[in-house]
């Protein structure tokens, strides 16, 4: 089942609805412009609903104007992302949290775009000696990254782990395949820096990226963590309905819904030939729509209510999907065409 797609996988794994290692695909952009009574000048940027690249500033004497030009050169090439990523953090802080946003943005759409670049340096040959590395280690393979920079004994692999790192991105193993994946816990460098919608962005993303909900077609997280997580992208889109990540969190509201609902092909919701409700989906289910600091905590929310919904109908049928819950779940989570 497709759920929310995570960076560096063609096949998804995780929830969140990232660029796709192989799968990218760029619309064409328009121009938009930020303005900031802080700033000396004004920062255009390219903007669509999933990037935002940085255009030349209008200006090239104030400070702001001078970081957004030698930032957006390094964004040219993969191999400077490492110097990308460092002048990023030392110099945020002397731009407006707009045009800062517009930065950390900027940063993001490269390393989706270099993704697959990165994954291309992580040949067959490189996965039999992380494989190796592991082997005998009684520890998983999706470490800390510092801890596998030290465990690498070829100076060869510990470079490429370390540039991999200094570039933004975290190694994770998805199915026995080796393959880097934004490090969203890096961003958190940016958070005073950045407006509150991108704040709030970076959290949800790196919560996904740090503990992905679904990996090989099933759920490794709780039910009431899904749900959690699912309610925190519907207060977003709530909240910040004009923000540059608004797109993309729409769609990975969609699919979290749709999992809310239905579960993953190896966690179904109700299972196919029972049609009973999974017993640890309806307890942590319930526990948190009956916790009476849910309602505050989210306030106005569709999810909770359409939740509500199923659960008193599967209550009255002993549990058991019937063809009238099974009516209403797809009216409020539509399966995919």
């Amino acid at each position: 089942m497709k759920l929310f797609k995570q960076v560096g996988l063609c096949t998804v794994t995780g929830l969140l609805v990232l660029q796709t290692i192989g799968c990218s695909q760029q619309s064409a952009p328009t121009l938009t412009t930020i303005t900031s009574a802080s700033d000396s000048s004004t920062i255009p940027v390219t903007s669509t609903s999933n990037n935002i690249v940085l255009a030349s500033a209008s200006t090239t004497t104030s400070p702001s104007a001078t970081i957004v030009t030698r930032f957006k050169k390094m964004l040219t090439s993969s191999e400077k992302l490492p110097q990308a990523t460092a002048y990023l953090k030392t110099n945020i802080k002397k731009v407006s949290p707009q045009t800062g946003t517009s930065l950390v943005l900027a940063l993001e759409n490269a390393q989706n775009k270099y993704m697959d670049v990165w994954t291309n340096k992580y040949t067959e040959s490189i996965q039999k000696k992380l494989m190796n590395m592991y082997t005998s280690a009684e520890v998983y393979s999706d470490e800390d990254m510092d801890d596998m920079i030290k465990r690498a004994q070829e100076p060869a692999l510990k470079k490429l782990l370390s540039n991999t790192q200094k570039s933004g991105y975290r190694i994770v193993n998805i199915e026995g395949y080796y393959m880097p994946i934004i490090d969203y816990d890096q961003y958190d460098a940016y958070d005073d820096y950045v407006t509150k919608d991108i704040d709030a962005y970076i959290d949800i993303m790196a919560e996904e990226s740090d503990q992905p909900a679904m990996i090989d077609a099933g759920l490794v997280i709780g039910w009431d963590d899904l749900l959690e997580r699912t309610l925190d992208l519907e207060q977003f889109i709530m909240k910040y309905p004009t923000s540059h990540r608004i797109a993309d969190m729409k769609q990975n509201y969609q699919y979290a819904v749709y999992s809310v609902f239905y579960g993953a092909d190896n966690t179904q919701l109700f299972d196919s030939l029972s049609k009973k409700i999974d017993p640890d989906a309806k307890k942590q289910y319930l526990a948190v729509l009956n916790d009476e600091d849910t309602a505050e905590d989210y306030p106005s929310s569709t999810l909770l209510s359409d939740l509500h919904g199923l659960m008193d109908l599967a209550a009255q049928s002993n549990d058991k999907m019937t063809a009238k819950l099974e009516a209403y779940r797809q009216q409020v989570a539509p399966l995919e065409s």
